[in-house]
């Protein structure tokens, strides 16, 4: 799997060190959240993670192979996830689309309940 910057992934912490937070990928990838991603406090905060926990991460930078990740910048509106399918959407159009999404969520699960059902009988 290729990453891109500005993908948000969770992954899986696999180490932690004094050089900041390791994480596993999908795809057996693994990157890196570089303690100063958290200022001051990286001594205090890595003690709130352990190996094994999921982190919500976001790829800041990819480099021969290399990719450094963010937990802070999760939420940065400045990194486009390439892989949003709404992020291409303009403002105007943005509650049409919104509401044609929500429309054939519905009827999936509408189709999954009913399948479902049959399935149970």
């Amino acid at each position: 799997m290729k990453y891109q910057v500005g993908q948000r992934i969770t992954g899986v912490i696999n180490n932690i060190t004094d050089l900041g937070i390791f994480v596993t990928l999908p795809g057996r990838r693994s990157g890196l959240v570089h303690h100063n991603d958290f200022g001051n406090n990286w001594e205090r905060e890595r003690h709130n993670y352990q190996r094994g926990q999921k982190l919500r991460v976001v790829v800041v930078h990819h480099f021969k192979g290399r990719i450094e990740l963010s937990k802070m910048r999760v939420n940065d509106p400045t990194l486009i996830d390439p892989t949003n399918q709404f992020s291409s959407t303009k403002k105007e159009n943005f509650l049409t689309v919104l509401t044609k999404t929500s429309e054939l969520a519905q009827a999936e699960i509408k189709q999954l309940h009913h399948e479902l059902t049959h399935y149970a009988d």
